[in-house]
């Protein structure tokens, strides 16, 4: 998930253009149809998650792919997120789950913003 955000091959235009479509994506379906706001904290808090598996599964397995912690820390943030679309958001699955995956990403970008301003390492 979100792979080519904290890829240091890629430009910033490519980066920043996917958050203001996550932002479009989520306010256009916010207005259309709103989500409860618990359950934006959810997917807010879901995309902390991530963020914190993500960091590490860099400091903890040091990109030792074959190791079962790398495993367990890619599909954590899955599954929660699977979690909460098919038990919070059941009723309403294509707007919210669409809007929450959105926000997940909002997050996900906005509290990584340093990688960004990251110089690619030689």
């Amino acid at each position: 998930m979100l792979e080519f955000w904290f890829n240091q091959t890629t430009s910033i235009s490519h980066k920043l253009t996917l958050l203001f479509i996550a932002i479009a994506i989520a306010v256009t379906l916010y207005v259309i149809h709103p989500m409860p706001y618990q359950l934006i904290l959810l997917f807010v808090a879901t995309g902390i998650v991530f963020l914190i598996c993500r960091m590490c599964q860099i400091h903890l397995i040091q990109g030792d792919r074959t190791r079962p912690l790398q495993r367990i820390f890619m599909w954590i943030p899955l599954a929660l997120l699977a979690a909460i679309i098919f038990t919070k958001a059941m009723d309403h699955l294509l707007e919210w789950g669409v809007q929450g995956i959105a926000f997940m990403i909002i997050t996900i970008c906005i509290f990584s913003m340093h990688i960004l301003f990251k110089k690619p390492s030689a």
